[in-house]
C-alpha cells in the first residue's frame, strides 16, 4: 500500500515486503532476501554500517589471524571490531523507530479515512434532506 500522504523515503527502497512472505532488502549494491523481518532488518544495518566504515576509513573486523587448517597455515578473518558492533545496534534500533513511525502513521491515515468517509456520508444526507429556499 503506497499511500502519497506517507513520504516515500529511502527505508521503502531499502527495505520492502513482497506479496511473498519474503523481505527484500537492497542497498549500496546489495540485494538479498529473507524469511524473517530480524534477519532483514539486521542485514540491512550491516549494509548501511560496512559503507559508513568504509567512506570512514574505518576497519569492520580486527585484523587477520594465522592459524592452521589441515596442515596448512591460512589467514582467518578477525571478529567484528567493538565499534562496528555498536554502530550495527543503533542503526538496527533506528531503523526499528523508522518502521514503527511508518506503521503508526499508516494506522492514524486509516482512521482519518474513516472518519472522513462518515463526514462526506453524513453531508451528503444533509444535503439531500435540505429543505427547499435554503442556500
Amino acid at each position: 500500500m503506497n499511500d502519497k500522504r506517507i513520504s516515500t523515503t529511502s527505508i521503502d527502497s531499502a527495505f520492502t515486503k513482497e506479496l511473498q512472505p519474503v523481505y527484500v532488502v537492497s542497498r549500496h549494491g546489495y540485494s538479498r532476501r529473507f524469511l524473517s523481518r530480524s534477519a532483514a532488518i539486521s542485514n540491512l544495518a550491516h549494509y548501511m554500517v560496512t559503507k559508513t566504515f568504509q567512506r570512514a576509513g574505518l576497519n569492520t573486523n580486527e585484523p587477520d589471524e594465522p592459524v592452521f587448517s589441515n596442515g596448512v597455515l591460512v589467514n582467518r578473518m578477525g571478529q567484528h571490531t567493538q565499534q562496528y558492533l555498536f554502530a550495527h545496534d543503533r542503526c538496527m534500533r533506528r531503523i526499528r523507530r523508522i518502521l514503527e513511525r511508518k506503521r503508526e502513521a499508516r494506522k492514524w491515515l486509516g482512521k482519518w479515512d474513516a472518519m472522513h468517509d462518515r463526514f462526506v456520508k453524513e453531508q451528503a444526507e444533509l444535503q439531500a434532506s435540505k429543505p427547499e429556499g435554503l442556500l
